[in-house]
């Protein structure tokens, strides 16, 4: 069936196709639907995978730090001894009665996401595909455009965070619905945040520069 407009469960087959996270019988149907004639999913595909050549140009060149090397050898130590240290830590019931959940702010669930951004699991639900974590965003990082396949929302913590075109400062509350856009998350002098509906490849779905 070809589309006249692209729908948000179209824009995220597209979306995740440019990006190679279809797997299987996804990938053959999205192309043999392409095969078909559909202009419409065309051209979205065609803007993700312009936004997706663009990733890997927007990272800032560094020097890398000098522990950098003794990091990587711990990493590469750790993973062939079958570590699981670079997936994402779930958090587990630790005390308590059953069904409660509890994480201490001495848990290390700490993982870098991205560069500059932090974030700690607090609750998945894997049903629904939803998490609950802490995110923490270092001075001058900016998270790149993205849309909305579900429901997200933030309460800012500390520091502050202009997300949404406006500024969040500790206590302010932030909800972004299914299909709206970010076209800039940024703190200036970093900022920590309550999360929900974080899981990224689900979740935030780059999209191009002209909408």
């Amino acid at each position: 069936m070809n589309h006249l407009h692209p729908t948000d469960e179209t824009s995220e087959r597209a979306a995740l196709y440019a990006l190679g996270a279809l797997e299987g019988e996804e990938v053959q149907a999205f192309e043999q639907h392409l095969e078909e004639g559909c202009v419409s999913c065309q051209a979205e595909l065609e803007g993700f995978k312009t936004v997706v050549g663009q990733l890997g140009h927007s990272a800032t060149v560094g020097a890398p730090r000098n522990s950098l090397r003794t990091e990587l050898m711990e990493r590469v130590k750790n993973e062939g001894q079958g570590s699981k240290k670079d997936d994402i830590p779930h958090p587990q019931a630790k005390e308590g009665e059953a069904g409660l959940t509890f994480v201490r702010a001495s848990d290390e669930l700490w993982q870098e996401v991205m560069p500059g951004i932090l974030l700690k699991p607090l609750s998945v639900d894997k049903a629904q595909g939803r998490m609950t974590a802490l995110v923490r965003m270092a001075p001058g990082v900016t998270y790149p455009p993205h849309r909305h396949t579900a429901p997200e929302e933030f309460y800012c913590l500390e520091g502050t965070c202009f997300i949404g075109g406006q500024l969040l400062h500790p206590g302010d509350y932030h909800r972004a619905e299914t299909g709206t856009i970010h076209h800039e998350t940024s703190t200036k002098d970093g900022c920590l945040i309550l999360g929900s509906s974080l899981q990224i490849t689900k979740c935030l779905i780059p999209y191009p520069p002209n909408g």
